[in-house]
């Protein structure tokens, strides 16, 4: 049976607003559903040990808070962006 957004109730309409999705979403609502899909993955890497973090210094990041905190003071240690910094450098070095 396929579920309804709208469902009657002694032949009245109801309506579930937590059924119906909003067509325009906000940039807000996008950030904050973007980074709750983000704590899920790194809670998913950490648990199954799929993915190593670390901070800048090396330090190996064995829980989700440890990862949040360094994200939110840029201190996670991300290696495609490391490897373009380096690769940026040695350009302005050559």
């Amino acid at each position: 049976m396929k579920h309804t957004q709208v469902q009657t109730l002694n032949h009245r309409p109801r309506v579930y607003p937590e059924l119906v999705k909003p067509s325009v979403v906000t940039e807000q609502d996008a950030a904050y559903h973007a980074a709750l899909e983000l704590v899920a993955r790194i809670d998913d890497d950490l648990s199954r040990g799929i993915r190593h973090y670390r901070t800048k210094a090396g330090l190996l990041l064995t829980t989700l808070d440890e990862v949040i905190r360094a994200i939110l003071a840029d201190d996670l240690f991300v290696p495609e962006r490391h490897e373009s910094e380096l690769a940026w450098t040695q350009e302005l070095a050559a």
